[in-house]
């Protein structure tokens, strides 16, 4: 299909995606690179090391620091449980307020969403008491309770408008051939809507994966602390280890990267049906 822009028009358009492309893609290369440069090389305030500059010794301190894997164990566990539990139970939530008229619905969803208007450091205390409260504070099941709590508000709007974008017929014939409620949530919607899944999925892993707050505060030992604070070991009132920062930073976004990349059709797939809707 041709376009009906003129030449110029087009190169001005293509000349800003790709201005925009580069703007966001030089601070992820500068951290690359800044990964292989001694401390000393990254505060000359050189923006890029010569090759003599060069070295594995960022990487090979990092992985020397005592209960790494253990910190890294705990993301991948606390990530993927709030992922599992944000679809899970949004996906319940969205079913029902999607298939049934229930009085308030709109006055829940917007309340359900409101949270989100506010900088979390809010209700940090809030959610450190109830947590204390339950005896959840410096466990792993404080943390995903956490987690889930804000960033399940997304995944239900989201799912909400998938499911309300399926036919209902769809639901009424496999009434008919005796699926249960369930069976048709199970069998019928969750194929349909699986783009829909991934980005709430998606959404709840990186926010779960990414979080330093709410760690730092119901977190207070190895056993339960994540990356985030593992990185905070490289500062100090007295020095700033900028070198291993930057290949921690490395060695933490690389679980995202692979995420989304095995994930990745299906979350544009996704992106793209929500602008459309």
């Amino acid at each position: 299909m041709k376009s009906d822009l003129k030449p110029g028009r087009l190169l001005l358009i293509y000349g800003g995606l790709l201005i925009t492309f580069l703007f966001l893609l030089l601070p992820i290369v500068w951290l690359v690179f800044a990964s292989f440069r001694s401390n000393d090389s990254i505060q000359t305030g050189q923006l890029w090391p010569a090759p003599g500059d060069l070295t594995l010794a960022n990487y090979a301190e990092v992985f020397q620091i005592n209960g790494l894997v253990g910190f890294l164990v705990n993301s991948v566990v606390i990530a993927i449980a709030t992922t599992l539990l944000v679809v899970f139970l949004g996906s319940l939530a969205a079913y029902g307020l999607s298939r049934f008229a229930l009085r308030g619905k709109q006055l829940f969803m917007t309340a359900a969403l409101l949270p989100q208007f506010f900088p979390y450091v809010l209700i940090l205390i809030p959610f450190y008491v109830l947590m204390s409260n339950l005896g959840l504070v410096d466990t792993h099941v404080g943390l995903i309770l956490t987690h889930t709590s804000i960033t399940l508000p997304f995944g239900l709007w989201m799912l909400t408008g998938y499911f309300n974008a399926i036919p209902r017929e769809l639901d009424q014939a496999a009434a008919i051939d005796g699926c249960s409620r369930l069976g048709v949530l199970f069998r019928i919607i969750y194929p349909i809507a699986v783009p829909g899944l991934v980005v709430a999925g998606f959404f709840a892993f990186v926010v779960s994966w990414g979080d330093y707050l709410f760690v730092s505060i119901l977190s207070q030992s190895t056993s339960t602390q994540t990356l985030p604070i593992a990185l905070q070991t490289f500062m100090s009132s007295l020095q700033v280890k900028w070198g291993m920062i930057t290949a921690g930073t490395v060695v933490a976004i690389v679980p995202t990267i692979v995420f989304f990349s095995i994930v990745q059709r299906r979350l544009v797939a996704g992106l793209t049906a929500g602008a459309v809707k």
